[in-house]
């Protein structure tokens, strides 16, 4: 146990086996400081079954909101998709992440149940398989290296927008705000990746989109694949019946909002966790009331240090190791939020490909 505890961030089912990012290698230190001085802490690894009992209790809330607004009209279905839904889904997110991880069941039959369970709440159509193989092979081995990290946001969007901030910011703020208009819409995210690339593009006169990135990630087989498209089929189909077109609006406009720039806590605990190019503090924490709804994903820092420590035992590791696990986050997620907002969508992950030229990887568009 103690082996396969300390190695698992380097075995993540990487593509390539070149070593890891240098964040992802101060977790590894981190860890062995942290087992030298706190040998009891090897006792935390392990997955906990109990939290399948979380699977019915948020399908349950879910789909009361979605009967409830059922019978209403469609600014009833906005407020309840934008002041409950999106945060039931970024609650299932959290398991998501956890049973990534074998956190909950290591068999593979009993992780399928599980995760069909979460596709059932997330009607993701195999979205979910793909974050689950990118946090694994992408995100945790290579943790703040742009070309391997899939958590870093595309550098030719963001040197489009650093662009017009710098020569015409009002532009900008303009942009930014239909952003958030659009992204307020159902499938606004969807909507939005085909308009805004095209018109930053347009406007900058600079291709919007990094062609030459290759994250490398793993996948999900193909028969897998199909099977969750398939069950998110049903899953619709099914919400369509039971709640007629509010109450499957509702959950599709609540997944949508939970993924576009107005998912208040998902976008702000992303932005909370990863500051990016400081080596000695790689990842932060955010401890308070909100890890009760979103199962402990706060305590961050102690997830990339001990990756396979269930989150009902994450703060133990906090409480056991205070010397090391002390890189607190600066803001709540809204405040992260919000300042990625006036900010005009600035990121606070950054690294050194942000601050230098990228005419040749970011091309003037023909």
């Amino acid at each position: 146990m103690a082996d396969h505890l300390e190695l698992n961030a380097e075995s993540a089912a990487s593509p390539r086996r070149d070593g890891i990012s240098p964040q992802s290698r101060r977790h590894l230190q981190m860890r062995k400081e942290a087992l030298a001085a706190h040998p009891q802490l090897r006792a935390l690894a392990g997955p906990d079954w109990r939290t399948v009992l979380a699977l019915p209790v948020l399908l349950g809330l879910h789909w009361s909101v979605a009967a409830a607004v059922s019978q209403s009209n469609l600014l009833v279905v906005f407020l309840a998709a934008f002041l409950v839904g999106q945060f039931v889904i970024h609650a299932a997110g959290a398991l998501v992440h956890e049973t990534a991880h074998r956190l909950i069941f290591r068999g593979e039959r009993a992780k399928l149940a599980f995760d069909l369970g979460l596709e059932t709440i997330l009607g993701s159509f195999a979205k979910q398989l793909t974050y689950q193989h990118e946090h694994l092979s992408s995100h945790h081995p290579y943790i703040g290296d742009y070309e391997r990290d899939y958590e870093h946001e595309d550098l030719c969007a963001f040197k489009a927008r650093e662009m017009l901030i710098e020569g015409r910011p009002r532009l900008q703020r303009v942009l930014t705000i239909a952003t958030l208009v659009v992204h307020l819409l159902p499938f606004g995210f969807i909507i939005s990746d085909e308009i805004f690339p095209r018109l930053y593009q347009r406007l900058t006169g600079r291709v919007a989109k990094d062609w030459q990135r290759h994250i490398q990630a793993t996948s999900a087989p193909v028969w897998q694949t199909r099977l969750f498209i398939g069950w998110s089929l049903a899953v619709n189909a099914l919400l369509f019946w039971l709640f007629g077109f509010y109450g499957w609006l509702y959950h599709n406009w609540a997944l949508s909002i939970f993924l576009g720039k107005c998912g208040i806590s998902n976008l702000g605990q992303s932005l909370s966790e990863h500051p990016g190019d400081n080596d000695q503090v790689p990842t932060r924490s955010t401890y308070g009331w909100i890890n009760r709804f979103l199962f402990n994903t706060g305590y961050h820092n102690e997830h990339h240090t001990f990756p396979n420590v269930a989150w009902t035992r994450l703060p133990r590791l906090t409480a056991g190791a205070p010397e090391v696990f002390n890189s607190r986050a600066e803001r709540s997620y809204l405040g992260y939020w919000w300042a990625h907002v006036r900010g005009d969508f600035l990121t606070s992950r950054r690294n050194p490909l942000q601050q230098q030229d990228q005419s040749v990887r970011c091309p003037r568009a023909s």
